[in-house]
């Protein structure tokens, strides 16, 4: 093989060989590289790297392995993805994401997504003619990577004790494409149980309550995903007892519930069902949370619901003093049109919402 040669991606042994396949099948020739970074603690990828003058054809046969195409999303994997960006924020959300797939008896899948270079995303004629200024950049970028993805285990791995991390054998995905496209499109082809993000990522504005990535993955992806705040816990798994779902008594509120049980039902988790009236019909709120308490109770007697209703007509306050006082560990919300989560999205709510930078988000798409 030609000896000037990029990186593809880097992928788990059993996607490398599937996307090596796919590849020589087109009649792209590619090598399989092993990654080592940390020695035994983590040997569950290789690089697969190709020509220079195969990108063109070779990145959309890794973008269609990889998620661009039509899946069925009612089947979920057995595996927690956390898409990675290196930064403090991913760092927590990869510790829980970690803590959480160890409990659930799932495998964690770290995924990062680099910048693509300009020269993949220029329509070419039948004379293609390559801008060595563009592979240099690409070269220096996927060093830039590796030392940054590098850098991330050893502190993570520094966290984790050896033996688990081990035994768990957590797998990662590195490849070049634009996070956001990349992340859904790989969700849409491998649904997973759970998703564990940063609230925010490294690129976040100053004033900014949540990222674009997170929140693009949030609107547009079936699977639920705990949003993980920079100052939770290390060992936040360790006092996960409450889980607060905020309802607007919609008919969704019951699938999401029904989801919320079967992630929290290895951690031996109480579950509050609470409502916040911010008019004065209060007698039929009252009601109408008797008659989920009910319907709750009668479909789940295990569960053990506790529901609860407060009066204020600040809601950002009323959750906030609500999750105080009660010692919650994630509030848990529904997407749908512009209801609460949509509004505690508002920048202006969103910056009285002290609990936000302590207290998890888990988010169901109705």
């Amino acid at each position: 093989m030609d000896e000037n040669l990029i990186a593809l991606a880097s992928l788990p042994y059993s996607k490398a060989e599937i996307l090596r396949s796919l590849l020589e099948a087109e009649g792209v020739e590619c090598l399989l590289e092993n990654v080592d970074f940390l020695q035994d603690a983590m040997d569950t990828g290789v690089q697969i790297r190709i020509r220079e003058q195969d990108a063109k054809q070779a990145f959309p046969i890794l973008e269609k392995m990889l998620g661009k195409v039509f899946s069925d999303q009612t089947r979920n994997e057995n595996y927690v993805l956390v898409p990675i960006d290196f930064s403090t924020y991913s760092l927590k959300a990869a510790l829980v994401g970690f803590d959480v797939a160890e409990k659930m008896g799932s495998k964690m899948v770290l995924y990062h997504s680099s910048p693509r270079p300009e020269y993949l995303t220029i329509p070419y004629s039948d004379v293609i003619v390559y801008d060595s200024a563009l592979f240099l950049n690409y070269e220096m970028t996927e060093k830039a990577t590796s030392k940054k993805f590098e850098a991330f285990l050893n502190e993570l791995t520094l966290k984790i004790d050896h033996h688990r991390w081990k035994l768990a054998k957590p797998e990662y995905i590195i490849k070049v494409g634009e996070p956001e496209d990349d992340i859904l499109s790989y969700i849409k082809v491998h649904p997973p149980r759970l998703i564990v993000m940063g609230i925010r990522g490294g690129d976040a504005q100053i004033g900014d309550f949540i990222g674009s990535t997170t929140a693009s993955v949030i609107f547009n992806i079936k699977s639920p995903v705990l949003a993980v705040p920079e100052n939770a816990p290390d060992d936040w798994l360790k006092s996960f007892k409450t889980v607060v779902y905020a309802t607007n008594f919609e008919a969704h509120d019951f699938v999401a519930i029904d989801k919320l049980l079967k992630i929290v039902k290895p951690f031996d988790t109480k579950v509050i069902c609470l409502h916040v009236n911010q008019n004065n019909n209060g007698w039929l709120d009252e009601a109408m949370l008797e008659g989920m308490r009910e319907a709750l109770c009668e479909k789940y007697p295990y569960a053990g619901f506790d529901c609860r209703l407060i009066h204020n007509k600040n809601l950002p306050e009323a959750i906030d003093k609500f999750i105080q006082e009660n010692h919650i560990d994630v509030l848990a919300l529904t997407t749908h049109r512009r209801n609460l989560l949509t509004r505690l999205f508002n920048p202006s709510i969103a910056r009285e919402l002290v609990l936000h930078t302590q207290t998890p988000l888990l988010i169901f798409n109705a």
